[in-house]
């Protein structure tokens, strides 16, 4: 089952990265994202070679990232709506399942074996895919002045890293092979169960 969960996720991990790679393409850059990418550069290269100090480095650096996310907020918008469809969406219609865990003949089930809800997936996905970084950066737009939006997206990015990589070794190497999305959202890995009819 451990085998599985990781084909699973590399197998979905490549759609996600497939679909991102054919929004950048149909989204193309304007002008000003491609002159903030710019000054990104010089502004890493500035620190890199000594010009500048960390503080004065994480202050230019985060005041571009805060322009460029303010820049691509449709494009944002536009990964957190496939995220929600592919990752919580398509699974609560299609009985638990993704392409990746489909290939791979497992589901996501209730933990109690009861009716999966949309919240459950949810919470899933906040966890081990990023929807928590992608929905805290989309609104953080809005609602977090620029000198505080890169702090915070920066500790929300570490935190969902530290998260995922908890969650992988809880399945790994606990008896019950299960993360704390698992846990979290009172569900489980299960085998896809194929119902036979008899005529």
């Amino acid at each position: 089952m451990r085998i599985k969960r990781f084909r699973a996720f590399i197998i979905d991990f490549i759609v996600m990265a497939l679909a991102f790679y054919l929004i950048n393409v149909a989204v193309p850059k304007t002008r000003s994202v491609k002159a903030l990418e710019a000054e990104q550069n010089e502004i890493t290269e500035n620190y890199m070679q000594r010009n500048i100090t960390f503080e004065d480095y994480f202050t230019e650096y985060g005041e571009v990232v805060y322009n460029l996310d303010k820049e691509q907020k449709i494009v944002n918008i536009i990964y957190l709506i496939f995220i929600l469809c592919y990752f919580v969406l398509l699974p609560f219609l299609w009985k638990g399942r993704t392409i990746g865990t489909y290939i791979n003949g497992i589901q996501v089930e209730r933990f109690d074996k009861g009716y999966l809800f949309l919240h459950q997936l949810f919470i899933r996905n906040f966890i081990v895919i990023g929807l928590g970084y992608l929905l805290i950066r989309t609104l953080g737009i809005y609602i977090l002045p620029s000198k505080y939006y890169f702090l915070v997206i920066s500790i929300v990015g570490l935190l969902q890293i530290v998260l995922a990589v908890f969650s992988a070794n809880m399945i790994m190497f606990t008896k019950n092979k299960r993360g704390l999305q698992d846990i979290l959202s009172n569900t489980e890995m299960a085998k896809i169960i194929k119902v036979k009819n008899h005529q």
